[in-house]
């Protein structure tokens, strides 16, 4: 699923996609996460998360640790 993520400083980070509600696969525009999983404070799907209106181009993770 697409989601939008808010972390404690603040900052809001959108186009991520989730897998099973647990994991971080991909993130449009990133290489690598801007951000400490544990900075998150909140998950959640926005009505673009929901049904994007443009294609995105994931940049998939594949360093895994």
């Amino acid at each position: 699923a697409q989601v939008t993520i808010r972390t404690k400083d603040g900052d809001i980070y959108e186009k991520i996609l989730i897998s099973n509600c647990m994991w971080i696969v991909a993130m449009a525009g990133y290489n690598e996460l801007p951000f400490k999983i544990d900075d998150i404070i909140e998950i959640y799907q926005t009505g673009n998360d929901k049904n994007p209106k443009q294609k995105i181009d994931w940049f998939f993770f594949d360093k895994w640790e």
